[in-house]
């Protein structure tokens, strides 16, 4: 195998493994053994953790001079999401850069050669 096919492959390796983490669900756990889904890293859906934060009643009662423990879903589904979004898309530009900078390198080579 050349090195511009390995280098090929390696390059469509990571777009395809960053296209796939961009689609596959993002969840948080709710804390008693379950998951709350958050949409993906392209499109976000937070409908469910509000529906769940909605649900805390503890945490919509205020209680004077008591820490109560109240877990703000929304806010762990958006970091959830943005912790996808910032593996998962410079590894799909990286992919994507690696794929066509090995076309680009082959055509180039191709034309002002003289084997």
């Amino acid at each position: 195998m050349s090195a511009k096919r390995l280098i090929l492959l390696v390059g469509a390796v990571l777009l395809v493994a960053g296209v796939i983490a961009l689609l596959v669900p993002v969840s948080t756990s709710d804390g008693n053994g379950g998951s709350i889904g958050c949409g993906n890293a392209v499109s976000a859906d937070l409908s469910a953790a509000r529906e769940a934060n909605n649900k805390n009643v503890i945490a919509n009662v205020p209680v004077l001079n008591q820490i109560v423990p109240h877990t703000d879903f929304v806010a762990q589904c958006q970091s959830s999401v943005s912790s996808r979004r910032g593996w998962s898309i410079p590894l799909t530009v990286v992919g994507l850069l690696v794929v066509a900078g090995s076309f680009v390198v082959s055509s180039r080579r191709g034309v002002g050669s003289t084997s």
